[in-house]
């Protein structure tokens, strides 16, 4: 399993870094690939609870959303835009019993995709970007590498265990420690006094953290023990990035409210 792990890294960083180091375009194709796929497991995972959802509909919402990033246009058109969309195919399925579930289902999955992960497009739209979306992905990593081998060695009391059973404090305090270090030490490196940056990855640590957590909660709504397969060791996409989605928008607007701009 750790095997399969740090193999599927050691393909997955070398791209990621080179997609951040890029930004623009191919970030955004990126990105648009990465949601797709996330909802297109979400889809699956529903299907395991024979729940509704409407994927179409679902991929054209998180794009509207992330071409209003793209092109710099109000976030409120890509809103209105998907809203219209999941109401008519709600009512133009209105046949069917399922066809508000599935109106609900989609909307949730749409907004928790698409308007969460759009924020790694802003992050590196913002002056200095690519070092602070870098920064930003070394402490998720850290916090959540840190916390797996801290756990597997120190944890005794289970975190939330009728969520995720494995997850323990030791493990979770050990990952939030070690970001909370990196983020003083990295921080002259995106223009931040060393307390801004440890206040900053103490944040983007703790969402994190509920992010996966609430993702785990999804998985076990549906029933099941992957999002998918693609990602040998670390299941599907959607379980790659749980972390990072909650944490791209306190990481955007902390870093606004720091002065970055």
């Amino acid at each position: 399993m750790l095997t399969r792990r740090l193999l599927t890294a050691a393909v997955g960083i070398p791209i990621l870094l080179a997609l951040i180091y890029l930004g623009g375009w191919p970030l955004v194709i990126a990105t648009a690939i990465f949601e797709a796929a996330m909802v297109y497991e979400s889809e699956q995972m529903f299907k395991a609870r024979n729940m509704p959802f409407f994927a179409r509909m679902s991929i054209f919402w998180v794009w509207s959303l992330l071409a209003c990033q793209a092109f710099h246009l109000p976030l409120a058109w890509g809103l209105l835009a998907g809203l219209v969309v999941i109401v008519g195919g709600a009512v133009v399925l209105g046949r069917e019993a399922s066809s508000f579930e599935g109106a609900l289902t989609t909307a949730w999955v749409s907004l928790y995709i698409g308007l969460l992960f759009m924020y790694l497009v802003a992050i590196r739209q913002m002056p200095f970007g690519g070092r602070r979306v870098l920064v930003f992905f070394v402490l998720i990593w850290a916090t959540d590498s840190v916390a797996y081998f801290v756990g597997r060695r120190f944890g005794q009391h289970k975190l939330m265990v009728h969520i995720s059973p494995a997850k323990t404090w030791e493990g979770t305090l050990g990952g939030v420690a070690a970001a909370f270090l990196i983020g003083a030490l990295m921080a002259p490196f995106i223009h931040l006094s060393w307390y801004q940056g440890a206040i900053f990855a103490l944040v983007i640590a703790a969402a994190g953290v509920v992010g996966d957590l609430l993702e785990s909660q999804f998985k076990r709504y549906t029933g099941v023990k992957d999002s998918g397969g693609v990602l040998p060791g670390h299941g599907g996409v959607l379980d790659r990035f749980d972390s990072v989605l909650l944490a791209l928008p306190f990481a955007y607007y902390l870093l606004k409210g720091l002065g970055i701009s």
